[in-house]
């Protein structure tokens, strides 16, 4: 299967449907009644692969090989996929549902990597029984510098005012947009019975009278950084919209914002916190040779840091798992077990 058929005209729905917001015809959900999906299929980025369930790489289920890399000459990416197979939100709903779980997410994944996500997922028909979550955007931003997201947060951590710094300011979120609303409008377009949930992104540290959770950052740099996380989450909410009403597929958008209300890297108490701050611990690193052999790169140390820092802690993923269930018990109008 090569990438999914563009839908032409959808650009041209989106700037009016950010501006318009909410109300939408109701597409019926591909699930009968509750629990009838029969499978659950995971794609995206590290917040839905589990990334911070723990603090060393080698606790994981699984690595990889990515699911959005098939040939040999392309390079792996450049982490593991950091997958937590039985405790994020896709496999848990597919155990409550006796349905099949499909994982196919992985650290580090952006837009362009979700149609061979869903190839790898082999999606039979029109998708009737199955339900698909998905997170990611997070890694396709750029800043005005062109970083990474990501690189920022650490530019926040080791420097001061990283707030107010022009280079460090998004500046691609409308093009994300864009790239967004043809991904799920592809994907709405193929599989018309499919059921698409897609899942937000936190605020990451939710600060008070000031940051007390997170070394170097200050209450304005940690407000800056939540209302980088409420930007980017209305382009996918504009993005899952515009794809709804162009394709009449149920494609929703999920947000974790009230979920995780209080709840930031912020927080004094680790025991509050649904968001890790700075994680130290074992990480790994993928590269792949042109015969196709992959080699490990295995990093440990007092200062190493881990790919868990700024993701969701095992009660965060709690949090999107109630969010995720909400969301599908107010499309089937009963609640989930």
């Amino acid at each position: 299967m090569s990438m999914l058929l563009r839908r032409g005209c959808v650009g041209l729905l989106v700037g009016s449907v950010v501006a318009a917001g909410a109300a939408l015809p109701g597409a019926q959900s591909s699930a009968a009644s509750v629990g009838g999906f029969e499978r659950v299929v995971t794609l995206g980025d590290s917040y839905s692969s589990g990334t911070g369930s723990h603090a060393d790489a080698s606790d994981y289920d699984d690595h990889g090989p990515a699911g959005h890399f098939f040939s040999a000459s392309e390079r792996l990416g450049s982490s593991d996929c950091v997958r937590e197979l039985d405790t994020t939100p896709g496999p848990r709903l597919a155990d409550e549902f006796g349905a099949t779980a499909v994982f196919i997410a992985c650290a580090g994944a952006v837009a362009a990597h979700i149609p061979n996500q869903i190839e790898a997922a082999q999606i039979v028909g029109d998708g009737t029984g199955t339900l698909v979550t998905v997170t990611v955007g997070g890694n396709d931003i750029r800043t005005a510098d062109s970083s990474t997201w990501s690189s920022v947060l650490v530019k926040c951590i080791s420097s001061w005012r990283c707030d107010r710094s022009d280079g460090n300011q998004p500046d691609n979120l409308d093009g994300i947009r864009v790239a967004l609303t043809d991904l799920y409008s592809e994907i709405g377009d193929q599989y018309p019975g499919i059921t698409v949930r897609i899942l937000g992104y936190p605020r990451l540290m939710q600060s008070d009278r000031w940051c007390e959770g997170v070394g170097g950052i200050s209450r304005s740099e940690a407000n800056w950084i939540d209302a980088q996380a409420d930007r980017l989450n209305a382009q996918i909410r504009g993005a899952a919209v515009a794809a709804r009403l162009a394709t009449g597929t149920d494609i929703q958008f999920v947000s974790v914002v009230e979920e995780f209300n209080n709840h930031g890297a912020c927080r004094f108490w680790q025991r509050d916190r649904y968001v890790h701050d700075t994680v130290f611990g074992e990480t790994l690193k993928r590269s792949m040779t042109e015969d196709g052999e992959i080699h490990d790169h295995w990093s440990d140390g007092l200062f190493n840091i881990s790919a868990s820092s700024f993701h969701p802690s095992s009660k965060g993923y709690d949090a999107y798992y109630a969010a995720l269930k909400d969301s599908l018990s107010v499309t089937t109008g009963a609640a989930l077990p």
